[in-house]
């Protein structure tokens, strides 16, 4: 049959059949050469086949994941950071031999402060205040007059004689913070060997049932003694929750003042008119 009478399919299959015997030839030729070549050339030739169909098939795809580690800070961690945000606003009153009456913080960037009141002292008293919250502080004292005292929680707020220039860090009153019970705190005070000190505890109870959410004084667990009596109290996170009034009749444990409970006794003088000079001291009413 001449070769130009077939038609397309009957050329496509003729080409497949040479193909195909010729495939098979080819394997027939190799296979025969193989076993009569050498063994090096064998070894040679059985090792490039190796190689080429280890680059040819692609090998067991490796999925690597990769986790980025977030480091959240431990409790220790919010706890040195509480102390260290606080620790810069602790101040101490003096007398004019230099003894040591009572212990606070101040509550105004201008000097004020609220600190515990001396059995002794009255509205108008004058005394000096040693700011003593950092290694940077000042040791120069502050003349201070007596502002108001609160005779049932025992807490006095004192404010400069004269208009200061230096700037002080100091807590806002207005923080509306509600303790809860079992909550951890950290006290921070002043003792006179060790200087800074801290003590941690847990409310253990709200008193004054009378009083507004938040007003109510309530009670930590332990006292550590007078190095603490007049110094803040904070939570973990740093905030201050009140102030503190010493150990608690017949317990080992502290009663503390909360924050709201001072700003409605003497926060209306950090913003009004404060006593300078001979100026009569402002005198309000004592907590109910």
């Amino acid at each position: 049959m001449d070769l130009e009478q077939l038609t397309k399919t009957q050329l496509i299959l003729l080409a497949l059949l040479l193909s195909f015997v010729t495939s098979i030839a080819t394997g027939i030729v190799t296979v025969t050469l193989m076993d009569q070549a050498p063994t090096d050339v064998t070894r040679t030739i059985n090792r490039v086949v190796e190689k080429t169909v280890e680059r040819v098939v692609p090998g067991e795809t490796k999925i690597v994941e990769r986790i980025k580690e977030i480091s959240n800070p431990t409790q220790s961690d919010l706890a040195v950071g509480a102390i260290d945000k606080n620790r810069a606003i602790l101040v101490k009153l003096i007398n004019e031999s230099g003894e040591i009456l009572s212990k606070g913080f101040f509550v105004s960037v201008g000097g004020d402060a609220v600190l515990l009141a001396p059995d002794d002292a009255k509205e108008g008293d004058k005394f000096s205040l040693v700011w003593l919250g950092e290694k940077s502080a000042s040791s120069t004292p502050i003349a201070v007059i007596v502002s108001k005292i609160d005779i049932v929680g025992g807490a006095m707020f004192v404010t400069p004689i004269e208009k200061l220039q230096a700037k002080y860090p100091f807590v806002s009153m207005k923080q509306a913070i509600v303790p809860a019970i079992g909550q951890q705190v950290i006290s921070i005070g002043q003792d006179a060997r060790l200087g800074i000190t801290v003590e941690f505890s847990n409310v253990v109870a709200l008193i004054d049932t009378d009083g507004k959410e938040g007003e109510r004084r309530f009670i930590i667990s332990g006292s550590g003694g007078e190095a603490f009596v007049g110094g803040p109290v904070l939570d973990i996170e740093g905030r201050v929750l009140g102030f503190q009034l010493g150990e608690v009749a017949e317990s080992k444990d502290s009663a503390v003042l909360p924050l709201s409970t001072l700003d409605n006794l003497f926060g209306k003088l950090i913003a009004g008119t404060k006593p300078t000079g001979e100026q009569t001291a402002i005198v309000g009413s004592s907590l109910p």
